[in-house]
């Protein structure tokens, strides 16, 4: 997404869609340091180019002893115009897998005392950073953004990754930079501190700024699944959800219990041909449910 507190505070930092802090049962999004201007009501285009007019609310008659109005301003509005902007500028398209994710949470269960004991709190959510780390490095399509101004596709060999983080004041999407080139331990204690500072008010502008693909985290508040709203400019935006026992039929024709995640890829289908971005949830999939492949990789 482009820089959502750049409006607001001469910062940056985009909303994609809904998010809460990654808990330890699911995984949690990311901004750009360039973006799309944020179109405002009156810039808007409708079919043909033609204008669309600004949408005024009335009152129903009666009611407006029941109403208060409150002005869309600070990060409230930098996130509405990351919305807008979102929806003019993409042709967003969203599929849905699944993932089991037996594997992992047993290896989790394994490794968590030791990280506790290196002072490391371990979620998910380095886990599926390096799966999509990784994942996008093979399908590099979903790691370009699209320059609206010179008309350019625009390639990118670096890997940053943002986490959103819901604070009283709003959404905020710091960054993890260099995915790519950190251990999970050093990933752990990333998302630690950052959302952290996040939740304090704390966190510094560059922080907020320079994403190349977002993840969003609805699992936490039980969805189970979503439709992820693009960062612009990044070309796509990948929504974990809740991590949940439920039967499977095994290879053997077996049925077992398993522990199981949606996955929700919104992308932008200018930029991610739809195999492609079927192709790279499939890449994500095969590392989360093999976690020595994960760790065994290169990135």
């Amino acid at each position: 997404v482009g820089d959502v507190l750049s409006h607001h505070q001469g910062a940056a930092a985009a909303a994609s869609a809904p998010a809460i802090p990654a808990p330890a049962s699911a995984a949690p999004t990311a901004a750009p340091a360039a973006s799309a201007p944020a179109p405002t009501a009156s810039a808007a285009k409708g079919a043909g180019g033609m204008p669309v007019a600004p949408v005024q609310y009335r009152t129903p008659k009666g009611y407006e002893h029941l109403e208060d109005r409150v002005p869309l301003r600070g990060m409230r509005r930098a996130i509405s115009n990351q919305m807008q902007a979102s929806h003019l500028y993409t042709v967003r398209t969203l599929t849905v897998d699944e993932v089991n994710l037996t594997k992992l949470v047993e290896f989790r269960a394994r490794v968590k005392d030791d990280a506790a004991a290196a002072g490391v709190k371990l979620s998910y959510l380095p886990f599926i950073f390096r799966a999509v780390a990784a994942a996008l490095r093979k399908y590099p399509s979903l790691n370009t953004s699209f320059d609206e101004a010179t008309q350019e596709i625009v390639q990118k060999r670096y890997y940053n990754i943002g986490m959103a983080v819901a604070t009283d004041a709003g959404l905020t999407v710091p960054v993890i930079r260099d995915v790519n080139h950190k251990s999970l331990f050093e990933l752990a204690r990333e998302v630690t501190d950052i959302a952290g500072r996040a939740q304090a008010g704390k966190l510094q502008a560059d922080e907020l700024a320079g994403s190349t693909f977002s993840v969003t985290n609805i699992g936490s508040i039980g969805a189970l699944f979503s439709f992820p709203i693009i960062n612009v400019p990044d070309a796509a935006i990948l929504g974990v959800h809740s991590i949940v026992k439920r039967p499977i039929v095994d290879e053997y024709d077996n049925i077992v219990v398993a522990h199981m995640m949606y996955l929700s890829l919104s992308f932008d289908h200018r930029l991610v041909d739809g195999a492609e971005a079927a192709r790279f949830c499939r890449e994500v999939i095969r590392l989360l449910e093999n976690p020595d492949r994960l760790l065994l990789e290169a990135l």
